[in-house]
């Protein structure tokens, strides 16, 4: 099968053109008839010459855009699309209001291998990764959907760093100049902490933001909730956090999951203060949000965001939105939610 040309960057379409022949000069306008005027024939690309549209027709394909299966949204105005991509690899993507700006909440994999205990996406475990052309399918909706859209992560379905090579192509797509032109630093990338990868953003020319995904600060305690504290020790990961944020010279998002009478302790709030002492972060704190809908009040939410910044740490309460049509932090299941 012949791959899609969406899924390939521009430096990526200059190695193909002279591959078959023709002038890599020629990536510039043919990444900007796929990703700024929305081409749909190969045959017919707008600006590009015949020659070059019939050579690349000959390697490559291009499908039409896929379109969302199913549309929700919510009383307070987020909206979750549902796509259903080749082989029934669902994933749902969610746009976000905001006070000033809308925010796309992209997937990068069809379900989740990670398992985490608190999460709907990883009680379906992994169907596929996405590929990047369907990654950029997911925010070309989002981009319909909205009004303002600002901001960008990778929280969705899915480990981003388990799917890193595609993300890392999307990002490429949609920060290029001849085409969407998305600031990298307007992206955040969500991870649980996969060590190979934060080392290789460390060392990469690529400006998007870094999240992890704390979820528990014992050692014990974490590998219940995820599994992959086994195999990236959270220790380890924040070790590799700090190298990161020095490196870069960056503060990065830390993320929190309140789970009521789990890890929400008094005992807990100081123990998470004391791992991440030193660390230059932004700590979100999120109410635990049961598949399915909106979960009952934490009565500890507040209490433990106090005990944090006591002990100096910036901590946020997320306001969570979306809980009613199931497209909340950890809510993500495919649309197997919803009859």
């Amino acid at each position: 099968m012949q791959p899609d040309l969406r899924g390939l960057t521009r430096a990526e379409i200059a190695a193909a053109l002279v591959s078959l022949g023709e002038k890599p000069g020629n990536a510039g306008a043919v990444f900007m008839a796929l990703h700024r005027r929305g081409a749909q024939d190969l045959a017919r690309l707008p600006n590009v010459p015949e020659r070059v549209c019939r050579a690349l027709g000959s390697a490559f394909t291009l499908a039409p855009l896929p379109a969302p299966e199913r549309r929700l949204v919510s009383a307070d105005g987020t909206r979750k699309l549902l796509f259903r991509f080749a082989g029934d690899a669902p994933a749902e993507c969610v746009v976000l209001p905001g006070k000033d700006q809308q925010t796309a909440c992209l997937s990068s994999q069809s379900g989740c291998a990670c398992g985490c205990a608190f999460c709907a996406t990883g009680a379906l475990g992994l169907k596929r990764s996405l590929t990047p052309e369907e990654i950029v399918a997911q925010f070309e909706a989002c981009l319909r959907e909205s009004v303002d859209l600002r901001s960008l992560v990778f929280m969705g379905m899915g480990e981003p760093f388990l799917n890193w090579e595609n993300v890392k192509k999307a990002i490429q797509i949609l920060s290029d100049s001849r085409g969407r032109h998305f600031p990298q630093v307007k992206m955040t990338v969500s991870t649980v902490g996969v060590i190979p990868v934060i080392e290789e953003l460390t060392a990469s020319g690529l400006r998007v933001r870094l999240a992890v995904s704390v979820i528990a600060a014992a050692p014990e305690l974490r590998a219940r909730l995820a599994p992959m504290e086994k195999t990236y020790p959270l220790e380890r990961v924040l070790a590799a956090v700090r190298r990161y944020c020095a490196a870069r010279e960056a503060h990065v998002m830390l993320e929190y999951i309140l789970l009521p009478g789990v890890n929400d302790r008094p005992s807990d709030s100081a123990l998470l203060a004391k791992l991440i002492e030193g660390i230059p972060c932004r700590l979100n704190l999120i109410p635990y949000n049961p598949p399915g809908g909106p979960g009952p009040a934490a009565p500890r939410v507040k209490e433990f965001q106090r005990e944090l910044i006591a002990a100096g740490v910036r901590a946020y309460l997320r306001a969570e939105k979306g809980a009613d049509i199931a497209a909340a932090c950890g809510q993500l299941a495919a649309g197997l939610n919803q009859g």
